[in-house]
């Protein structure tokens, strides 16, 4: 597994499928431009960003191009050099920051009507949900810390008799738990901003992480059971990809649950603060990660659940190019063979766009990909 030469284009193509930490895998930059679509973007040892990008021209490898060498060896559209631009800009290599970027360049309007309404929903959506997560956190505490019993509404906590209310009643659990009323508030409102992407697991309203792990079952469950239903997949590509799914799920749960845990010991965590806050967000970031770029996937799939076989074998195949994959720091020691050798299945499975039927180079098939990363978008 070596990387070629650097080309005159200042890129060389990397035959590294699986990466060692998510820094090396890279954060998805949300361009429009197909060629340029679920691409990565990474930080490269001199300080500066490199893109990489999977299965450019129907190859089956990842090209890795400078940061500063895209805009002259892609014609991007006039949103994707202004994200390009912000990106640079912000050294946008985590998701957290690229998330930040693209809501940023898609308020602009540069890539149409549908996106920016789209970031108006999404940015309306999160912080909707932070302020349910908040709403929620604050009942729990009232409720199990309390002295007294009490509740509180949304309305309450949105007037201001009720928040005089609120106040009294986490200045009588401040007293009880020997801490000052300020720092209960500071603390109640970080705890929520950190989580708020995932929420409380005992919200009727599941937040953008949850759903994006709902989501992730269904679709290791649908690509098991299309497997087995279909005759167009005699490579197991399904399977491979529902691996990967399985994967990141056994990984991404016990996280879930390490985060709720905080939840459901909350006047420890409330006094132990200062050594929870680091912990809560390592572990908020560790997911973000893990997830980074399974959206995207999704959304592909789902576009072809209804279609022709034909449609969804093409698919499959360019899902399985783009796989976020769980980097190998990030797996339990114990699984180390195990995953070593569906490493080794990726790396016969990943082949150049072709026809399925014929195994030729398919241009036609080539171009529906294109069309379908941007539709994905």
């Amino acid at each position: 597994m070596t990387d070629a030469t650097n080309n005159s284009e200042g890129g060389h193509l990397s035959t590294r499928y699986w990466p060692a930490t998510f820094e090396e895998r890279g954060v998805v930059a949300p361009f429009t431009t197909p060629t340029l679509a679920f691409s990565r973007v990474r930080s490269d040892q001199r300080d500066g960003l490199e893109i990489l990008i999977p299965g450019m021209s129907g190859g089956s490898g990842v090209y890795v191009i400078a940061w500063p060498a895209v805009r002259e060896v892609f014609r991007m559209t006039v949103h994707d050099r202004a994200l390009h631009e912000a990106i640079q800009d912000a050294k946008a290599t985590t998701p957290r920051m690229m998330r930040r970027c693209a809501n940023q360049t898609a308020m602009t309007g540069l890539a149409g009507p549908d996106s920016l309404e789209c970031s108006k929903v999404a940015l309306e959506q999160e912080d909707n949900e932070r302020l349910l997560t908040n709403f929620y956190l604050i009942n729990s505490v009232v409720d199990r810390l309390s002295p007294t019993p009490a509740s509180l509404t949304v309305a309450e906590l949105s007037s201001p008799q009720g928040q005089r209310k609120a106040r009294k009643i986490l200045d009588e659990i401040a007293d009880g738990l020997g801490a000052s009323s300020e720092q209960i508030y500071r603390c109640l409102e970080v705890w929520s901003d950190l989580i708020a992407p995932l929420g409380l697991s005992m919200m009727p309203h599941e937040c953008r992480l949850r759903r994006l792990m709902k989501r992730l079952e269904a679709f290791r469950m649908n690509a098991s059971e299309w497997n087995q239903r279909s005759n167009a997949d005699p490579d197991g590509l399904s399977l491979l990809a529902a691996d990967v799914a399985k994967l990141t799920l056994d990984v991404g749960h016990p996280v879930i649950a390490e985060v709720d845990a905080f939840a459901n010991d909350l006047a420890r965590t409330l006094t132990g603060w200062r050594k929870v806050e680091p912990v809560i967000q390592d572990r908020l970031d560790r997911l973000s990660w893990l997830l980074d770029g399974w959206e995207h996937v999704l959304t592909i799939w789902d576009g072809v659940l209804e279609a022709a076989i034909w449609e969804q074998v093409e698919a499959m195949e360019e899902i399985v190019r783009m796989l976020p994959l769980v980097p190998k720091k990030e797996l339990e020691r114990h699984k180390g063979n195990a995953w070593g050798e569906l490493e080794n299945a990726l790396r016969r499975f990943v082949k150049p766009l072709q026809n399925w039927q014929s195994g030729e180079v398919d241009i036609d098939l080539l171009l529906r990909v294109e069309h379908r990363r941007a539709r994905a978008l």
